[in-house]
């Protein structure tokens, strides 16, 4: 049987074509299987491995909401020093805490970062200024290996005794400064000796000015009912030195206390480590868990320049993470403005994650 010609012209391209396509086959690949994120336990919760690692890394921080009333907390705007309206910060604080178990010990690398915004200032620290202001700054970035620690946190003068009471106005009658450059080595033995000895930078006026830095040497024992621990550091720029004593008991179960005493060199040259007012010093406070969800902290302090501190809060945990934190100040100022009293609130919103 003959094929008319218009049948040929349409077969043969049709045929090509099919060819064409058979020919270009398109070819799936195989999935790769999934890298899941693998939790780390070993330093504690919110760990996780850094895929293709044995790196853990923590990511946190919080977020908070400060608000200071009163002629010592509030902010001062017509210059006398006494509080006249609210001061406020909200702070967002992002942290980083990476870890490595080696030979040597565990590699830790940490950072805080800090972003703020600020409405005044405390009167007692004289930041008067009540025009808002923004600030972005590096509270913490250190390496820690083993016991070897080098970078920029709060001073070892301050830290190894553990800072002071549990309240949020802790500093108001200083007991050490906080931010600077360090190197330390801190030795923690397994029957609750520790010691430690650090180089630091100083800040500010306190920043050394030549290849002497700062010295600062502690040891501390530490067991089932409390700790003992002893600082002192030596300052430099004015050659000076101040040291501390803090015993921490634990009364109970619910209740614990403490107890701080600071002494310094020279009461009338400035020192960096011993920032209180006269020769001496002392702060004492305590704990107490009051309910499920709320403790209670109290904080008295005073010094050879007869001012006097006293705080007290409650922390309650509104939901895991979230705590409000009501503070009452009493503050009195010695012969600087004749026994001037002062009373203040303050109030935190902490947000924690």
């Amino acid at each position: 049987m003959r094929i008319p010609f218009f049948a040929t012209v349409l077969t043969v391209p049709i045929l090509t074509l099919g060819n064409a396509y058979a020919a270009d086959a398109v070819v799936v690949a195989e999935p790769e299987p999934a890298e899941y994120v693998r939790v780390c336990d070993v330093f504690g919760a919110g760990f996780f491995y850094i895929p293709g690692t044995e790196t853990c890394l923590r990511i946190g921080g919080y977020v908070r909401y400060d608000i200071g009333i009163g002629e010592n907390l509030g902010s001062d705007v017509d210059g006398d020093g006494l509080g006249d309206t609210y001061y406020k910060r909200a702070r967002f604080a992002l942290q980083t805490d990476a870890r490595t178990q080696t030979d040597l010990g565990t590699l830790r690398a940490y950072a805080q970062i800090n972003f703020d915004r600020d409405t005044g200032g405390s009167v007692w620290s004289y930041l008067s200024s009540p025009t808002p202001s923004d600030q972005l700054y590096i509270n913490h970035v250190y390496v820690e290996l083993g016991g070897f620690k080098v970078g920029m946190t709060d001073s070892v003068f301050s830290t190894f005794t553990d800072y002071a009471g549990n309240v949020i106005n802790d500093w108001l009658l200083g007991y050490g400064p906080f931010r600077t450059n360090q190197m330390s080595y801190t030795y923690t033995g397994t029957n609750g000796f520790a010691a430690t000895v650090a180089l630091e930078q100083g800040a500010g006026f306190y920043t050394i000015n030549d290849y002497m830095p700062h010295v600062v040497a502690g040891a501390s024992y530490t067991q089932g009912w409390g700790k003992l621990a002893a600082v002192a550091g030596y300052d430099s720029v004015n050659d000076v030195w101040a040291g501390k004593a803090r015993i921490d008991l634990k009364a109970s179960d619910t209740v614990s206390l403490f107890a701080m005493v600071g002494y310094k060199s020279d009461k009338y040259l400035p020192n960096y480590y011993g920032n209180w007012g006269g020769s001496w010093a002392v702060w004492a406070g305590g704990s107490a868990k009051l309910a499920d969800k709320a403790n209670g902290n109290l904080q008295i302090a005073y010094d050879g320049n007869k001012e006097f501190v006293a705080v007290a809060n409650i922390d309650y945990t509104v939901v895991p993470g979230f705590v409000v934190t009501p503070e009452i100040v009493y503050t009195k100022v010695g012969g600087v403005a004749n026994g001037k009293q002062s009373l203040g609130g303050f109030l935190r919103f902490q947000r924690s994650f």
